[in-house]
């Protein structure tokens, strides 16, 4: 009894005398902290907050895996890069992966399909096969996955076979893709171990807070801009003194309506086409070419995992090639798409076509779609999707 009142008594003290004050505060700052970070991560177990990454960013990816776990089938993962993710001009809710799943939710049998964009501006092989291998713990029912032209460019921005080198954690539970195996990929992709023990402690703080998971959603939610409060600050100042990019200039003076004109690729910015020359002036279709033996890699682990996976070959704008000489169509094409179907008959998996199929009018440059580009996606993949589908 004794014991119990002394007790009741350094309590008492704890909290009136004021040489504590300071753990008071820090106890109620620890408080405050883990009562937030508990409400952050029940907040972002509902649906809907995002449905696509932001432009070159994979701030989405933790919330789209975790949707993607508790979400019922059938799940369709989409994986591409900017083209697919709507980057530009296609505001959220637009772009063509989501637009699939209202398609799809149509149909009785399919009433409860979600479909999940991992696309981001820069996307290449190694990051649609990383997030493909993540996807895969989640036992989507279908993937359906871009082929860019513009992955075989020999441009200096293009040849590396990654851009976001944290998918690397994804192959974490995979040992032939590890350090020494046969096919390491942290030799492939160039990622020393001090860059890679930056990756793995990100992931593990990702574990353990759910502030620092979710903090760039969070700078969304609040800011409407995924960037982070500073760079979004940076952007404006710059746009008021006429030194930011003319694109971006534009994203902030225009609606989503006027980003969805007819022809917007025949009055796009000097620069613009100057970057499009660039990434065309080559192509390597050789086996030498990284990107094929991660395109390879890719096809294999899906045949040896039976994935169902459903190829598709980006749209390009064949008038603006044609206008601005960028290529040889007739030339470069079909090579192309050859030696696509090359690799994928091997394994087994078909190939969509959409080189050639969507109206001039609806892109904004040599790729990228407007809305009206993203519906006619919709039109022209659903069909392969439903048969893909019930295949499964």
């Amino acid at each position: 009894m004794e014991r119990g009142g002394a007790l009741s008594e350094k309590m008492k003290l704890f909290w009136t005398n004021p040489r504590y004050r300071y753990y008071r505060i820090a106890l109620f700052f620890l408080l405050l902290v883990v009562v937030t970070d508990v409400a952050v991560r029940v907040y972002f177990l509902r649906r809907g907050i995002v449905d696509r990454n932001p432009g070159n960013t994979t701030a989405a990816m933790d919330y789209l895996f975790g949707q993607m776990k508790r979400a019922k089938h059938p799940k369709v993962v989409f994986i591409g890069s900017s083209v697919t993710q709507g980057y530009g001009n296609c505001p959220p809710g637009k772009h063509f992966p989501c637009l699939v799943g209202k398609e799809l939710r149509k149909y009785p049998q399919y009433k409860n399909a979600r479909t999940f964009n991992l696309s981001s501006a820069g996307n290449r092989f190694g990051d649609h096969f990383g997030n493909m291998v993540e996807s895969n713990r989640y036992q989507p029912d279908l993937f359906v996955i871009a082929i860019h032209l513009k992955m075989f460019s020999v441009h200096s921005s293009l040849i590396d076979p990654i851009t976001h080198d944290e998918v690397l954690y994804y192959f974490r539970d995979e040992p032939d893709y590890q350090r020494g195996g046969p096919k390491d990929l942290f030799k492939r992709f160039r990622v020393k171990d001090e860059r890679y023990r930056q990756i793995w402690l990100d992931f593990q703080m990702k574990q353990i807070s759910g502030l620092y998971k979710y903090r760039r959603l969070i700078g969304y939610l609040i800011s409407g801009q995924h960037q982070l409060p500073a760079a979004a600050m940076s952007d404006r100042l710059r746009a008021w003194l006429g030194i930011l990019d003319e694109i971006m200039v534009e994203s902030y003076d225009t609606t989503h309506e006027e980003r969805n004109a007819d022809y917007l690729w025949k009055v796009i910015p000097s620069h613009v086409v100057q970057l499009n020359y660039h990434q065309c002036e080559a192509f390597d279709f050789s086996d030498e070419n990284i990107g094929w033996l991660t395109f390879k890699d890719l096809c294999e682990y899906g045949q040896k995992n039976n994935l169902n996976i459903l190829f598709f070959i980006n749209p390009i704008n064949h008038d603006f090639v044609d206008q601005k000489q960028f290529f040889d169509w007739g030339e470069v094409m079909p090579l192309f798409k050859q030696r696509i179907l090359s690799v994928t008959r091997q394994y087994g998996y078909q190939v969509v076509d959409c080189t050639d199929r969507i109206d001039p009018r609806y892109f904004s440059d040599l790729d990228h779609l407007n809305m009206n580009g993203h519906k006619q996606m919709t039109q022209i993949l659903m069909p392969h999707i439903l048969t893909a589908l019930r295949r499964k």
